[in-house]
């Protein structure tokens, strides 16, 4: 079977990055020829805008502030978009065209994909920078409700709507349309239950001809650790000459700088937070912090909360070998607290009760989501982690099973 996948894919993002692979991979080994569909939204390309970019106001300001303080953070971004776009053409199995619009997408023939598949990440967050209703796969010509069909199956598998509202910025005239959209849905999950509830509460499932909307996991906890450290070494990413495997902290928040987990980094790095700590280590004898930067810029603003830090930009490989290679981690990614659980990785995180994805995660494994840390390295843990990606991979394979994949 031929299989599009459409999603994040091409956002600077690791966890958007990774599974997307993650996906393809799985379904590749389901014994389909998978595509990830390369569409790039104008909304996608100003939100990750290239170093020097003028393609929006906002854009064209932040252009002219890296050309007039120096050349470093242009650096640290093309270092970064090149890894990104090495993983992507050494690891994705793109479509021959790029999509640069949702018109594109419409005219393109699609009659030789038997299935295509909206999913994972938070593509049907109506909140988010880069929504389109593109996500819905409203470019498939496919009659909706009526099981009538001329051309691909569709199918939707994990997609999220992240932290968004219930009215969001969706229109009345919108939620009919994404209504009817959904309705023309072959089978239909979402990765967490509050999208779910989401969809329920806006009435977008009520005209849907598949009532039964699973939760299921994100790709990328449909892959062993292994799976992903191979990725690392195909790409022969190393660690940075000034930081020593083991000793060090990572930290990860994508996003706005966030000052609770840069404290928490940084009360770490000094023994604050040890179990026999008498105070604050001094600066040579604590634990370096290396932290890697998301979204379309690598300055940071505002007071900076560390006291020593190694800047990393690099891509979803790099990203891998950075987390595997650390003494534990700090920050508030999902897909940093997932990486760090397949990694056994002692997790700091100061909000992992404020966001659905986590608390869903760490109920389903019995953990209390106001803690912050979470010792996914202790040997007590490991069987409960492995019955829980045990179960994760079983519901998937159901799922895909029903689907006729």
């Amino acid at each position: 079977m031929k299989i599009g996948i459409l999603t994040f894919h091409a956002a600077l993002n690791y966890g958007s990055a990774l599974q997307a692979y993650a996906l393809q991979e799985y379904l590749s080994a389901r014994g389909h020829d998978v595509h990830v569909i390369d569409f790039r939204s104008q909304a996608q390309r100003r939100l990750y805008p290239s170093p020097v970019s003028l393609n929006s106001v906002y854009n064209a300001k932040q252009t002219a502030r890296r050309l007039l303080s120096g050349w470093g953070e242009i650096r640290s971004m093309n270092c970064k978009r090149r890894a990104f776009r090495n993983f992507s053409e050494k690891n994705l199995h793109l479509t021959d065209k790029c999509f640069m619009s949702e018109k594109s997408l419409r005219l393109y023939d699609w009659s030789s994909f038997d299935m295509i598949v909206s999913g994972s990440d938070q593509i049907w967050n109506p909140d988010a920078m880069d929504f389109s209703t593109a996500y819905f796969l409203d470019f498939l010509d496919r009659t909706a409700g009526r099981g009538l069909s001329s051309g691909p199956g569709k199918i939707a598998y994990a997609p999220s709507s992240g932290k968004c509202s219930m009215s969001g910025n969706i229109s009345r005239q919108k939620i009919s349309g994404i209504r009817d959209l959904i309705a023309g849905y072959d089978r239909i999950s979402v990765r967490e239950s509050t999208t779910l509830d989401f969809l329920s509460g806006s009435g977008l499932l009520q005209a849907s001809r598949n009532q039964a909307c699973p939760v299921m996991p994100d790709p990328v906890l449909l892959h062993d650790m292994d799976f992903y450290r191979k990725v690392a070494e195909r790409e022969s990413s190393a660690l940075p000459e000034s930081v020593n495997a083991g000793k060090y902290i990572l930290y990860y928040s994508p996003g706005r700088q966030d000052r609770k987990a840069e404290m928490l980094a940084d009360s770490i790095s000094a023994g604050l937070m040890g179990k026999n700590s008498a105070g604050v280590l001094p600066k040579e004898s604590r634990r370096e912090i290396v932290r890697i930067s998301d979204g379309a810029q690598c300055r940071r603003t505002g007071q900076e909360t560390f006291t020593s830090v190694i800047d990393c930009p690099t891509g979803p490989a790099g990203f891998i070998r950075l987390l595997d290679g650390a003494g534990c981690t700090v920050g508030t990614s999902f897909h940093l607290m997932v990486f760090s659980m397949l990694a056994g990785k002692e997790f700091w995180c100061p909000d992992a009760a404020s966001d659905p994805r986590k608390f869903q995660l760490l109920d389903t494994l019995g953990l209390p989501s106001s803690s912050t840390v979470f010792r996914f390295g202790d040997p007590g843990m490991q069987p409960l982690i492995r019955r829980f990606l045990d179960s994760c991979r079983r519901s998937a394979d159901s799922f895909w099973e029903a689907a006729g994949a």
